[in-house]
């Protein structure tokens, strides 16, 4: 039998036995997810070392984000649709419509402002709120894939899964929405997070056997094969071509791509779980993480504009500056516009840890509680979403990711 959590991952998340990686997993990837906009921000920050090391990294930004994230889920399984709303969804949905347009709003008056683009109407507005093509996409379809759980909360935990693959049949629309793309590509993800969490959870906590530790590399190795593959096949292919599973409809080469990425992550996302672990158990480093991993949502929130006020707009102002990779003044050079950035960005998530704390402003980042509603109401929406404790499914008091002592 396989040896408890707390045997083999000793370093916490908090004093009730919390453990530490799936803290340190959101940790690594808020880390990478700061890395990768920064580099994209900074001219030639994609051709840097640090953005080579990111790319190996993949499966520990989003991928195990939401697995994590379905692991956290467990307890939607358990909840009416009122719960659902007032526990979860409404601390979602609340800075994501608040934020985006602030977010959105900036780069548009950055572009306007120096570049000379019209300023966007209030169509655009909505059309990006409601599409989620902005930075803070995560909270909308952290909604959606909550739904989704919840509405399949009586299903057996393998129909459910397999059900979520069924995004697969939206793929022409991908070319329209990149939105599509990663509902395809994180949904199947989070529903195993959350209706196959015990596995995952067991997965964590067995002991780091070599057959273990071989069995992940080789599938993280034949995740980067499968892009290898896809590279040679899709350098002489067509630029559209039929999709069966929707007749009449074609997709790009970059759609077919999006199916690429989520047999890849699939492969590669044993071995993340496994890294996670693993630097669950680094001393200094793995507090860290796990700060950055409990504090993921001001980070995500406040990087993108801390870049867009301190660094879009300062160059702007100078008129351009020449940055390049082989600069001979370092205020010239790619590399220390990509520490600095990546300094601001971490700046942006502290101001935006600081707005939390200052009253009605940190409501629009974490807002209150919503007030009990009437019983009739109440009771209607328990009546529609209470269901009794399946087995293999964690009950309303199981926390997903506690240990439980042993007997």
């Amino acid at each position: 039998m396989a040896p408890h959590l707390a045997s083999t991952a000793p370093v916490k998340a908090g004093e009730q036995g919390r453990v530490a990686w799936p803290d340190v997993a959101k940790g690594v990837s808020i880390l990478g997810v700061v890395l990768l906009h920064v580099c994209l921000a900074v001219p030639f920050g994609m051709d840097t070392f640090a953005a080579q090391v990111n790319h190996l990294l993949d499966p520990l930004r989003m991928p195990l984000f939401f697995l994590v994230s379905g692991v956290f889920s467990t307890k939607v399984l358990c909840m009416s649709l009122w719960e659902l709303f007032s526990r979860r969804l409404w601390f979602f949905l609340v800075p994501y419509v608040l934020w985006t347009p602030i977010e959105v709003g900036l780069m548009d008056w950055h572009r306007a402002s120096y570049y000379g683009s019209e300023l966007a109407d209030v169509h655009f507005y909505a059309e990006t709120l409601l599409t989620a093509q902005n930075m803070y996409w995560f909270l909308y379809v952290l909604v959606a894939f909550n739904l989704v759980l919840w509405a399949t909360r009586r299903l057996r935990p393998w129909v459910a899964v397999a059900l979520s693959f069924t995004t697969v049949l939206a793929l022409p629309l991908n070319t329209h929405c990149d939105t599509v793309g990663k509902f395809i590509m994180y949904l199947p993800i989070f529903m195993v997070g959350a209706h196959l969490s015990r596995t995952v959870r067991d997965f964590a906590s067995s002991a780091m056997t070599p057959p273990k530790i071989v069995g992940a590399t080789t599938a993280y190795v034949a995740g980067f094969a499968v892009y290898a593959m896809w590279y040679l096949v899709s350098a002489d292919g067509p630029a559209l071509m039929d999709w069966p599973l929707w007749p009449g409809t074609v997709v790009e080469a970059n759609d077919v791509w999006t199916l690429v990425r989520t047999v890849g992550q699939f492969l590669m996302l044993p071995i993340a779980i496994l890294a996670a672990v693993g630097l669950s158990k680094v001393p200094y480093l793995s507090p860290a993480l796990q700060f950055l991993g409990r504090h993921t949502l001001p980070i995500y929130l406040g990087h993108p504009i801390a870049l867009t006020i301190f660094f879009h707009v300062p160059l702007a102002r100078l008129g351009g500056v020449e940055i390049s990779l082989e600069a001979e003044r370092w205020t010239h050079s790619t590399q220390f516009w990509v520490v600095a950035c990546i300094f601001l960005g971490f700046a942006g998530g502290v101001m935006m840890w600081a707005l939390q704390r200052i009253p009605v402003i940190g409501w629009t980042l974490k807002p209150p509680a919503l007030a009990p509603v009437p019983g009739a109401v109440r009771a209607f929406f328990s009546r529609e979403g209470r269901e009794e404790h399946q087995p293999g499914r964690a009950s309303r008091e199981e926390d997903p990711i506690r240990t439980r002592p042993r007997r």
